[in-house]
């Protein structure tokens, strides 16, 4: 896989993870939401198909903390390397790839540049917790939320489409 092109697969990888953890929590009963998920953190698995002339498949494993303000997300491998991580805090953020550190103002911006799509960090964290809007372009199979913890979400646009399954672990 070429640099850039990875790049671009682990940013989307990054912004799909980020917006559909978004969306996931409108489906859980705020009543039973685990300790852990109230203090921010979500562990799980997630498959991601990028739906273009040559579709791309990846499987990552994630672990993603902390607020609007300040937080990690780790993307890992199947085998559990880390892949890439993103850290955020009101001084900026850092992508870390490898060996590979990249500062950006925000979160926001680090998503703009990797993908043409800012990541609305605030609202996210706030659906985390079951308290923001709705987010267009995406559909949720709600009913898989609630009976396994297994999510399907695609988004349409912009482009490319994406299909995304997540597995969130349980709550610890």
């Amino acid at each position: 896989m070429s640099g850039l092109r990875f790049k671009r697969s682990t940013a989307l990888v990054l912004l799909s993870l980020a917006l559909l953890l978004s969306g996931c929590s409108l489906f859980f009963n705020k009543a039973k939401v685990s300790p852990i998920a109230k203090q921010g953190h979500w562990e799980g698995r997630l498959q991601l198909r990028i739906l273009q002339e040559k579709p791309e498949q990846f499987s990552f494993n994630f672990d993603l903390q902390g607020t609007a303000d300040t937080g990690e997300l780790t993307i890992y491998s199947p085998l559990g390397s880390t892949v890439a991580v993103a850290t955020w805090s009101p001084n900026g953020a850092e992508l870390t790839e490898g060996n590979k550190q990249t500062h950006f103002e925000s979160m926001e911006d680090l998503t703009m540049r990797l993908t043409g799509a800012a990541l609305p960090l605030p609202t996210l964290m706030a659906w985390l917790n079951s308290d923001g809007p709705a987010l267009d372009g995406w559909q949720i199979k709600s009913e898989t939320v609630r009976a396994s913890r297994r999510i399907y979400a695609q988004r349409f646009q912009p482009t490319p489409p994406l299909q995304l399954t997540l597995l969130l672990d349980p709550p610890q």
